[in-house]
């Protein structure tokens, strides 16, 4: 039975029992601290995987071969030549971007030159400079969140892009993506 204490003000109260030896409230010991932290870190981990779409289990797509359209404008017309069907283009991290699935369509640069009442007419460049318009057949996916490339890097239309070959470095601007359909 427990004894009860009077203080002066007339309140009861119960002593603390004593503290066993050898046992410790309200400490966690440091490996179930760091198995803790561990956990939260893969959870977060996992979410973040989830939220950026990377690739993997995570994304679903049709995986296969497309054909990216792209555009570039204002180019040197002695380069034409390296735009030939078979030529394998790559993105600046090494990335491969596809390959020219035919020959190139070259037309003359459109210029905006302002006439005698001062409006902006379109006319074409009657110098060495061209507009270049083509088809590269590259491997990727298309997902839900678009078409990712290589399974490495999103592209989407409307995007400019930096490609590179053996012999020319040009900035792009991608106008379509399409899946190459199969003729039986």
């Amino acid at each position: 039975m427990e004894r009860l204490f009077h203080t002066e003000k007339g309140k009861d109260y119960v002593p603390m029992k004593k503290k066993e030896k050898g046992t410790k409230r309200g400490r966690l010991p440091a490996a179930d601290l760091f198995l803790w932290l561990l956990l939260l870190l893969c959870i977060i981990g996992v979410g973040v995987r989830v939220v950026a779409g990377a690739d993997g289990i995570f994304s679903r797509g049709e995986a296969g071969e497309y054909l990216i359209s792209y555009l570039i404008t204002d180019m040197r017309s002695e380069y034409s030549e390296r735009f030939g069907e078979g030529t394998e283009f790559y993105l600046e991290d090494g990335t491969p971007f596809g390959v020219l699935s035919g020959e190139a369509v070259f037309t003359p640069t459109r210029e905006y030159l302002e006439n005698e009442n001062g409006e902006y007419v379109v006319s074409y460049s009657s110098g060495n400079r061209v507009d270049v318009k083509g088809t590269v057949r590259a491997s990727g996916a298309m997902t839900e969140r678009g078409f990712m490339l290589e399974k490495k890097k999103y592209v989407a239309v409307n995007m400019p892009l930096t490609v590179h070959s053996a012999e020319i470095s040009a900035e792009i601007l991608i106008t379509d993506i399409s899946k190459v359909s199969v003729q039986n």
